[in-house]
């Protein structure tokens, strides 16, 4: 990570370094103009950054400044394609190329997690005679109930990302035929987990259960509250401001999950209360089994990553930490799934994992939260 300091310093010699560039009689006249341009944009608005505690109430924070530097980055490799001099076009891409490599490097690491080894994840998506899994883009759903389970005897946890309606009917029928669930579970609310929601509880009619607390987001009335991108990690942090927060309003549909924790129809199932990322965010847990469908309370990859959600690995980590507010309760949610010893654990984002390596990460993530399962900062710590 480049210091506040240094970055800041780079800054002032970019910006220098493209106002003169401009006034080069060896630059083509109609590259002068956007040149001297990206130049003073540069200077602009890192006069107007916060890079440091000390620099006062400058309204730019440095997850924009990073977006900043990425976006004038690529606008001058695009000049660099109009450039006839090589010097210029050298000029102009090698300056591109070191901005978008300060975007990068300027970010903060994320949280640390916990690696896992390549044998306690597993490849498969039929994860026991009652559970499986579709991966829907950067997301999971689950599939509970056994294979060729009849009309309304199995059930669907979470509706992933907008646009993966088809492919959740696909494997729904693939498995079960054309029976159709009992319920659709959430274990919460956020965008990439309620993309298709309304579209399969209409196709199929069915309810859709979800905690008290989280109800507000799916009645129309509450907005999740804004990200937190400054989290760093990686591509999806940054972004993460652009990401919808706005209520769902499936109310007709709408069902509360029972509070003695039960799940009506899955008698082999309990939900459990894991706040933090959400303020109603549940987990599901198989004590037979020994099988938790965690959701987002615990994830399975380094979700602030953009690798990390497109091509996921085997590591343990606390909620995305881009879209959680509140840390304490993310903490202890992750303290009561560790106490439970899971033999085989799904989440919301990254592979199934499985065996005595996951309950160990849990545990060492649970002990260590502080160092491993926070980001370095969010607007939502203390």
């Amino acid at each position: 990570m480049i210091p506040p300091r240094l970055h800041a310093t780079l800054d002032a010699v970019s910006a220098a370094a493209l106002v003169a560039a401009s006034a080069s009689t060896s630059l083509r006249p109609s590259l002068r103009g956007p040149v001297g341009a990206i130049g003073l944009a540069v200077a602009a608005y890192s006069l107007a950054t916060r890079y440091d505690s000390g620099s006062g109430s400058r309204p730019i924070p440095m997850h924009i400044h990073r977006l900043l530097d990425a976006a004038q980055g690529a606008a001058c490799l695009a000049l660099a394609r109009r450039a006839d001099a090589p010097a210029t076009r050298g000029f102009l891409r090698g300056y591109g190329l070191f901005s978008l490599a300060a975007a990068v490097l300027s970010s903060p690491p994320g949280p640390r997690g916990v690696d896992l080894p390549e044998a306690a994840v597993t490849s498969a998506r039929d994860l026991g005679p009652d559970l499986a899994y579709l991966r829907c883009g950067i997301v999971n759903v689950a599939f509970i109930g056994p294979v060729g389970a009849g009309d309304r005897g199995w059930f669907l946890v979470d509706a992933a990302i907008a646009g993966s309606a088809a492919a959740i009917r696909a494997a729904a029928r693939k498995r079960f035929g054309n029976a159709r669930p009992a319920a659709i579970l959430l274990t919460h609310g956020h965008f990439d987990h309620v993309g298709a929601l309304a579209e399969l509880a209409r196709h199929w009619d069915v309810p859709i259960y979800a905690h008290p607390d989280e109800h507000p987001f799916l009645t129309g009335q509450r907005a999740y509250p804004p990200a937190a991108p400054e989290v760093g990690g990686g591509a999806m942090s940054e972004l993460s401001w652009l990401f919808p927060r706005k209520p769902l309003d499936v109310s007709d549909r709408l069902r509360r999950l029972p509070q003695d924790g039960s799940i009506p129809g899955l008698p082999d199932w309990r939900w459990l209360a894991t706040p933090g990322h959400s303020p109603g965010h549940v987990s599901f847990w198989n004590e037979g089994r020994r099988t938790l469908v965690a959701g987002d309370a615990v994830v399975t990859t380094q979700q602030e990553s953009l690798l990390g959600s497109v091509f996921p690995k085997g590591r343990l980590q606390g909620p995305p930490a881009y879209f959680t507010p509140d840390w304490q309760a993310a903490s202890d949610s992750v303290r009561r799934l560790a106490e439970l010893r899971p033999h085989l654990v799904l989440t919301g984002h990254g592979p199934a994992v499985h065996g005595p390596e996951v309950q160990n990460g849990l545990t060492m993530l649970s002990h260590q939260f502080l160092q491993r399962g926070l980001p370095v900062e969010s607007r939502y710590l203390d």
